[in-house]
């Protein structure tokens, strides 16, 4: 059976008022990546860090899920669909999607580095004098987030998905800028079809390696797509029938 497999990164959630962490100066909402984003700073930043990740969550719990979103989980209930999010944001969930692996974290979770336990605290600040439910820690309590300087450990499941792609296959890329992934490079190595939704040509991607390319809102192009699925899935079906 043919695979479609979707990568999604911040572009998918801007629609939905969710603004990608990084500016074009490389601040995080003017935070330099490395004070509230890195394995071996954020012990001595613990207040700025939960201070950061706590107004992340504030954010989105008034954000929904948009027309891009609600796509991607019909493609799920369609095709044989793997998906994986860059975004450390619920809002494939929320849309319906029943399988999401998060590549980077996932921001209503906390963990605890001490005793490993990772819990749900939705869209709540953490104070930052609570303790890990578990083994009572307080300093060792961190977001659920791959953090710089870290393994991501759910990059396993990104390789050896794209280690299966098949001539049949689909490789869909929606909203990314290929800073942190080499897009480009991984669509120019592995077989099958390949689309990318990008608002607009990325300097660390090369369109030439895609055989269909949309510049545009990825709410724009999730009709489109939609058609260019429907026809290189079903055709993809008949091959392999």
């Amino acid at each position: 059976m043919s695979k479609l497999i979707i990568l999604t990164g911040a572009g998918l959630s801007a629609e939905s008022g969710l603004r990608t962490f990084r500016d074009n100066n490389g601040l995080w909402e003017n935070h330099s990546v490395h004070e509230i984003c890195d394995r071996r700073t954020w012990r001595k930043n613990f207040e700025l860090v939960h201070k950061f990740y706590n107004a992340r969550r504030t954010q989105l719990a008034t954000a929904v899920p948009n027309e891009a979103h609600r796509m991607i989980a019909k493609w799920e209930s369609v095709y044989d669909t793997t998906i994986l999010t860059q975004n450390v944001d619920d809002l494939l969930e929320r849309a319906g999607c029943k399988n999401v692996v998060h590549l980077h974290g996932f921001l209503p979770e906390l963990t605890c580095a001490s005793c490993e336990t990772v819990w749900n605290i939705g869209y709540t600040d953490w104070k930052i004098e609570s303790t890990c439910p578990s083994c009572g820690s307080v300093q060792d309590v961190r977001p659920r987030i791959v953090f710089f300087n870290e393994p991501a450990p759910h990059y396993t499941t990104l390789w050896d998905s794209l280690d299966a792609l098949t001539e049949l296959d689909v490789l869909l890329v929606i909203g990314t800028s290929g800073t942190v992934l080499p897009i480009g490079q991984l669509a120019e190595m592995y077989p099958g079809f390949k689309i990318l939704n990008n608002l607009a040509s990325e300097s660390a991607i090369d369109d030439t390696h895609f055989n269909r390319v949309f510049h545009m809102p990825a709410t724009e192009a999730a009709k489109g797509i939609d058609q260019v699925l429907e026809e290189r899935l079903s055709v993809s079906e008949n091959k392999a029938s």
